[in-house]
Order: structure tokens, then C-alpha cells, then sequence
């Protein structure tokens, strides 16, 4: 089947998108090779996403792919990894099938970066986690360590709190670099300890994790659970050589979210938006679908 539009990803940015062809009467596919909602399904409170003073960052989620989801947008569960331009179709090779379509749009999002420190890969699904609400459950009553100082080590504390005996952060800078949140947070982090200027050396334990080494006078923190949350890189590697990327591998786009391959589109954190917000996200996503519009209409004249 030939489809007006592919989005790849459904995170804020890729639903936003295929809500906006959706309206416009298209033939949508969304293709999406984990959670529908993308990372902002993994998060706890959300407190700055325009018309909500605070939601959960599930409900949130959940609220975008219902949308879509009633407007009859098609979803598929699959991993892109090759994208082919023939003719003005354009191809998204995944590892289940092909998919073709008039116009694309990339919004694959980012994923998780890790510590690289030792011990970590050994103990993921053993005490290192990089998703709060999808993991929190299985530390009720237990102690943990949040690695990171912005927006996602503060979200990531405040859920765990609630869940956990205790919960501490590590900072490696002398303070939390925070955005989205008030500097009062600090009065609501005053049951979680903070640990500034330090940087995990390694994780350590028998079959489970035990303890964080710090490089801070080498002091040891006895945990339960690691929570790593030092921010996110995009997965785009397989991209090279069909539309071009900056030095970090985020897809270059214009201001109308146009890449270098004419009829594909870029949106939400993928691109090279300097701001990583789910606002930013959903407005770039409403771009990306217009100027694909654009694009068919233009194509069809």
C-alpha cells in the first residue's frame, strides 16, 4: 500500500504529526518499535506542558495516541532501519516489512545515554534502570540512587519518593541544572539526599546490585537500585548517507523542519531543535505535517 504519509516514531512529536495529516484527510502509518507515547510514557510528573498544572507523563501519553488513535491513524509495531527514495516514493525499510509512502516524517526521538561505568551493563534488569515508571514497582520500600542533575533526575526522585524507603540523587555538578522546575523543588527533594560534585566509578554487587562507588573520596552508597538518567542521544546511525546529521548524529533540519532529502521531515528531538521539551516536541510535529502536506500538494500540481 502506498501511504500519503509515514511517521516514524510515536512519541509527542510523531502524534502531533499524525494528528495534523490525520485532519487533513491522509492516509497515515505510524510506525513506532517501542512505547506509544515514546519517552514521555517513562516519566513521571510532567508540571509544564501547557493545560495541565501537573499530569503523569503515562496519562499524558496515553492521551496523544487516543487521539490519534481515534482520528483512524495506523499503527505498526516495527524498527526502521534503512530509508530509500525511488522515484518520489520513499521507502522505510524495517526489520518486519517496507513500508512506501509520498512523504516522511522522522520522529524518532532519542534514547538513553549510559554511565559507562563498570558494572552497569552487567546489572541492567538487576538494580540498573533507565525508566522510573517502568521499573519503580520492583524497588517498593527499597533503597535507590538517581543518577543525574536536570528535569529527569528531579522527576525521577519525586516518583521514587513515593515508592521507595529512601531515594538519593548523584549530581556530578556543585548544583541540579533545572528547567522545567521552580527552584523550590529543593523544599520537596528535602527527604532525598543529594550528593554534588560526584560521579559514579562503578556499580558493584554479587547478583544484584549493592552498592555505588563514588569518585568522591571514593565513598560507597548502599543501594537496592540505579536509576541513570544523564539525558539522551538519538539513534540514527542507520540514517547516514540518506539525509544528513550534525556531528552529534541529530537529524539537520531548516526552521520548517525540512531535511536534505526532499519529501522527508524531521520533528520533536531528533532534529537539531536546541530545546528538548514536549512542547517543543508536539509544535515541531504540527510543522512537519504541514510542510509534508505542502509537499504532496505540490507533488500532485
Amino acid at each position: 500500500m502506498l501511504y500519503d504519509i509515514i511517521i516514524v516514531g510515536a512519541g509527542p512529536a510523531g502524534l502531533t504529526a499524525a494528528i495534523y495529516a490525520k485532519r487533513a484527510n491522509k492516509e497515515v502509518l505510524v510506525v513506532e518499535r517501542g512505547l506509544y507515547g515514546g519517552q514521555v510514557a517513562t516519566i513521571g510528573e510532567v508540571e509544564n506542558y501547557p493545560g495541565f498544572l501537573n499530569i503523569q507523563g503515562g496519562e499524558l501519553a496515553d492521551t496523544f495516541y487516543s487521539q490519534a488513535k481515534k482520528l483512524g491513524v495506523k499503527f505498526v509495531h516495527d524498527s526502521m532501519v534503512d530509508l530509500k527514495n525511488s522515484n518520489l516514493i520513499k521507502q522505510v525499510v524495517c526489520k518486519k516489512s517496507t513500508y512506501e509512502a509520498k512523504a516522511v516524517i522522522l520522529a524518532l526521538g532519542s534514547m538513553s545515554r549510559e554511565l559507562n561505568v563498570e558494572g552497569e551493563k552487567r546489572f541492567i534488569g538487576s538494580g540498573v534502570s533507565y525508566c522510573a515508571t517502568c521499573d519503580g514497582a520492583f524497588f517498593k520500600d527499597k533503597d535507590v540512587a538517581v543518577v543525574g542533575s536536570g528535569d529527569s533526575a528531579v522527576a525521577t526522585a519525586l516518583y521514587l519518593k513515593n515508592i521507595c524507603k529512601s531515594v538519593c540523587i548523584i549530581s556530578k555538578y556543585p548544583e541540579l541544572k533545572l528547567k522545567a522546575y521552580q527552584p523550590n523543588v529543593l523544599q520537596r527533594l528535602k527527604d532525598v539526599k543529594i550528593y554534588y560534585s560526584s560521579n559514579v566509578q562503578s556499580i558493584v554487587g554479587e547478583t544484584k546490585v549493592e552498592t555505588v562507588i563514588l569518585d568522591s573520596q571514593k565513598e560507597s552508597i548502599k543501594v537496592d537500585g540505579v536509576f541513570v538518567t544523564i539525558g539522551r542521544k538519538p539513534d540514527t546511525e542507520f540514517l547516514k548517507g540518506s539525509v544528513e546529521l550534525d556531528k552529534f548524529g541529530y537529524i539537520q533540519t531548516d526552521a520548517l523542519c525540512h531535511t536534505s532529502m526532499p519529501g522527508v521531515f524531521a520533528c520533536g528531538d531528533v532534529s537539531t531543535i536546541k530545546l528538548k521539551q514536549i512542547v517543543t516536541a508536539t509544535s515541531t510535529g504540527a510543522i512537519a505535517a504541514t510542510e509534508a502536506l505542502n509537499y504532496i500538494a505540490e507533488q500532485a500540481e
